[in-house]
């Protein structure tokens, strides 16, 4: 009654006394009821902007109510001090705690409630550290997080794991945005379906390209000042993933406002700006640990250490109220609007905070954010970035980082490639940023072209769209190609998806791998593969959007002749031929001609088959064969069980057909596979290799490009490649600066300086590349061995009739349905089926709940062709685990309401 009474109290006062559901949702009180149980150890995930807060403070009450100590505890000190003002539970950081127990002070025992929040940035071994302490002495360990949001910095990824073994309550219904479309795009974001996300941000206008980098970050210079003066009273925040990217906004966002007069300058050069007298002194110069930083009355600060004397916590933020020579004075965000004196003697971990980086943003909120993207991102960081706000995000991207379209040079009817002896096709030529140009030709650009009319100059690009039946003056069967022309914008904003749907999450937990192993549901990059095919395949113009094309048409007859060669590229084959076919092809010459594309900078790129390089052979003739991956994907489709499909199943086996079939045959290699995902090492780290190649060579785009393409080819030697920069760096292109008779100018030499680091970073990618190919091997290795061999069966049709009547029935209902379903033959029976396909996807999948395996289902063509009934039939059974478990729960409450809140052994 004491904890019944605390959860009405703290729901909203004395009307929520009286009614149990004020304030406080469903799915917020379910939660309070899940961790206020007798279960030592109780696990939340909480979608970004659910309520989570709101639910520690009522639990806070409940805790404190039955006479409980209630700690808390985060990985990040502003992260703790967030959970202390939201919910009144008196935290610290993990490291804190840490210490104090090693020092033998601030043991927790059997009357203590330990919360770790954010607890999916928590690793293995220091989460094991906690949940091994409290176990020990007998407290309540509380985990609360969402492992969508930014993965953990230590090893492993323990919060995932030991949530679906131990089971967990879900917070998803969003609070944080004001407005529907936002908390449904929020939800989005929150369950892989970040292209979903994203489209609801674009629609409503809040997607911005730009022609660069600059004109990117113009935009939110411009932006970011302008709401400043429109809402000077509300809060907002620049967000990037790249620190380089924070510290050029911070700069021009702090340029702008000393423009407009609302920042003082240094002494002298804006004395005549009224401060009030605040800030007369201007704006003075100080040594931070960044370096020199200048700063000013209005500036915005940000913390970035933890100092208990000054009460500061690590991406904390703050406002400059005056500055003098040794001596910042700024005031706080948040409790209360305190202000702290700084003596930037003794602390120096300060910079500017217009911008800040998204990782210091996790579990923040403010009016309105404005975030730059870039191909660093993944979905995590996206999902962090778009679900700041209350009021509005605006998401800006530099076109040219998300982009291969090029600029449209010339197009119209000429003769095949020009040639006078050849018929007349239609041609359109694209140059890139650094002047190349390609000529694309094919008899239907002309019909794309004019229904897309673009103008000289407009960034476009070339989509194969399919093929459509013709047939050959000698009468041979072909395919004419189908193209589609693509603005820039929208090539860009495709593989901006992709690149912001792409998985980083972390599936290894270490100490906790053989426990939890077999719960790990490693899913396929499938941002990865659509990132691929959005930018094309880098055998026909990649870097002007064009995707490669499909020449031919074949029988299936002839589809089966290919396959049969398929064997050396280590493609598992679907079906043998009966008898050797002669494979179709079409004359380059009477439709689409060639668009050669050779890189002579790498002698093995004809040689690899690597799964992201046009798979097109040209022989002396002009003749292209059909593509291997397409022949693949289309052979290789799994059809989608109907309801004929089960009765057959029924009548031969006794039993429905699979729901999920296994999986034993694959079209792509290992390697292929793992060579695609690991490409992410080289996006994160080429930035640095590409700047000190501005550095070295006239041409450091080429050698640049050259040297990525070298390194994660199979037959490259990163060491090999190390060596030869720092001794001969002249053999990966032309030096910048001279040699002569008197010997290297003073340019040239830095140039040989800057080679020499060039090699080090070089030894360090190439480290980075094996090591991640070696684990993306491993990786798919184990989920084709341990996962795709499952299979998940279907239920019977009687058993899903039932099911069906409980997934539509009102939650309240629920419980007493399922009593009756226990009370039969029928029902039991249905209640064993839905708890097997449970069990059995959770094994194929790492979970029952079709919203998290989304992802997988959509990336798998075996399973692309059904995935609506996989999700529904997933839908149900997932539903009904969890009324019973809910059921069940309810009972063991109910035996045990007489002894309160006991936490004993």
């Amino acid at each position: 009654e004491r904890q019944d009474h605390a959860l009405r109290t703290s729901s909203g006062g004395p009307s929520a006394a009286s009614d149990p559901s004020a304030g406080l949702s469903a799915e917020q009180r379910q939660a309070i009821e899940h961790i206020t149980g007798r279960e030592r150890i109780a696990a939340v995930v909480g979608f970004a902007g659910a309520g989570k807060s709101t639910m520690l403070a009522a639990a806070h009450e409940a805790w404190e109510a039955q006479g409980y100590q209630v700690h808390g505890a985060a990985l990040a000190g502003k992260a703790a001090e967030g959970l202390e003002e939201s919910s009144g539970i008196e935290s610290r950081t993990l490291a804190s705690w840490s210490y104090s127990w090693d020092q033998g002070r601030d043991r927790i025992g059997r009357r203590d409630v330990f919360v770790i929040d954010e607890a999916g940035m928590v690793g293995s071994r220091q989460l094991a550290r906690f949940i091994g302490e409290a176990e020990e002495r007998g407290a309540k360990i509380v985990l609360v997080g969402d492992h969508e949001q930014l993965q953990a910095i230590g090893a492993g990824a323990p919060f995932r794991a030991i949530a679906e073994q131990i089971g967990h309550v879900e917070l998803s219904g969003i609070r944080r945005q004001r407005h529907d479309w936002q908390r449904e795009a929020s939800v989005a974001f929150a369950t892989h379906k970040t292209a979903e996300g994203l489209a609801a941000y674009r629609d409503h206008g809040d997607i911005h390209f730009a022609e660069n980098r600059d004109a990117a970050m113009a935009q939110i210079v411009r932006d970011y000042v302008a709401d400043s003066a429109e809402h000077p009273d509300g809060t907002r925040v620049a967000m990037a993933h790249r620190r380089a990217d924070v510290r050029a906004l911070n700069v021009a966002i702090r340029a702008e406002l000393q423009n407009r007069q609302s920042l003082e300058r240094s002494h002298g050069q804006n004395a005549g700006a009224d401060r009030g007298g605040v800030g007369d002194l201007g704006e003075l110069n100080f040594q931070t640990s960044n370096g020199k930083r200048a700063f000013a009355a209005g500036d915005r600060i940000i913390f970035l250490e933890n100092n208990r004397d000054l009460g500061v916590k690590n991406g904390m933020l703050g406002t400059v109220e005056h500055v003098e020579k040794g001596r910042i004075v700024a005031r706080l965000d948040g409790r209360g609007g305190d202000s702290v004196s700084i003596a930037t003697d003794s602390y120096q971990a300060i910079d500017h905070g217009y911008a800040t980086t998204i990782h210091k943003k996790q579990g923040a909120t403010v009016d309105r954010a404005f975030v730059l993207a870039s191909s660093t991102m993944d979905r995590h960081l996206a999902y962090v970035a778009m679900t700041r706000h209350r009021d509005s995000v605006q998401l800006y991207a530099d076109i040219q980082e998300f982009s291969n379209a090029g600029r449209l040079v010339d197009h119209g009817v000429a003769p095949y490639e020009h040639n006078p002896q050849s018929r007349d096709s239609y041609f359109v030529t694209l140059e890139n940023d650094k002047g190349d140009q390609r000529t694309v030709w094919g008899v239907d650009l002309k019909r794309a072209m004019r229904d897309a009319s673009p103008k000289i100059g407009d960034r476009i690009g070339l989509q194969h769209e399919g093929a459509t039946p013709v047939t050959l003056p000698d009468g041979t069967k072909a395919e004419r190609n189908t193209w589609r022309v693509i603005k820039g914008d929208e090539l860009a904003y495709q593989k901006l998806a992709g690149r912001l749907s792409r998985s980083g999450a972390k599936e290894t937990t270490l100490d906790y791998i053989s426990d939890f192993a077999e719960r790990r549901g490693i899913a396929s990059d499938q941002c990865i593969a659509s990132d691929q095919c959005i930018a094309g395949d880098q055998g026909i113009g990649q870097e002007f959007g064009v995707r490669s094309e499909i020449e031919l048409a074949s029988a299936q007859n002839a589809r089966q002749e290919i396959m049969s060669r398929a064997a050396h590229l280590q493609r598992e084959q679907q079906g043998r031929p009966s008898e050797r076919q002669r494979v179709y092809e079409e004359r380059a010459d009477d439709l689409a001609g060639p668009v050669r594309s050779e890189d002579s900078g790498n002698p093995f790129a004809g040689n690899i088959d690597d799964g992201r390089r046009d798979d097109r052979i040209e022989d002396s003739k002009g003749y292209r064969r059909i593509r291997w991956s397409e022949v693949m994907s289309q052979d290789g489709a799994v059809p989608a069980p109907t309801e004929t499909v089960v009765q057959q199943s029924l009548i031969e086996t006794g039993k429905p057909a699979p729901l999920v079939p296994a999986i034993t045959r694959h079209d792509h290699s290992i390697e292929e596979v793992a060579r695609e995902r690991a490409m992410s090492v080289i996006d994160h780290r080429f930035d640095t290799m590409e700047s000190l190649a501005r550095h070295v060579f006239r041409d450091p785009v080429e050698v640049a490009a050259r040297l990525r393409t070298a390194m994660t080819e199979k037959e490259g030697n990163g060491k090999i490649m190390a060596k030869a920069m720092a001794e001969r760096p002249e053999r990966f292109g032309d030096l910048r600066g001279k040699s002569g008779l008197f010997g290297n100018n003073t340019e040239r030499k830095e140039a040989l300086q800057y080679a020499r680091s060039l090699s080090a970073h070089i030894g360090y990618v190439s480290e980075a590349w094996e090591r991640r190919l070696g684990e993306e091997c491993a990786s798919e290795q184990w989920q084709r061995q341990q996962r795709d061999v499952i299979e998940v069966p279907g239920l019977t049709p009687r058993s899903a009739e039932i099911i069906a009547k409980m997934e539509k029935m009102p939650v309240e209902k629920r419980d007493k349905f399922i009593a009756e379903l226990r009370s039969s033959s029928e029902g039991r029976a249905a209640l064993d089926e839905a708890k097997l396909v449970a069990e059995a996807l959770t094994r194929r999948f790492g979970t029952s709940d079709p919203r998290r395996f989304a992802e997988e289902l959509a990336a798998r063509p075996e399973l692309a062709t059904h995935p609506e009934q996989i999700r529904t039939i997933a839908r149900m059974v997932d539903r009904t685990r969890h009324a019973e478990l809910s059921h069940d729960h309810a009972l063991r409450r109910q035996l045990n309401r007489s002894q309160g809140l006991d936490l004993s052994r």
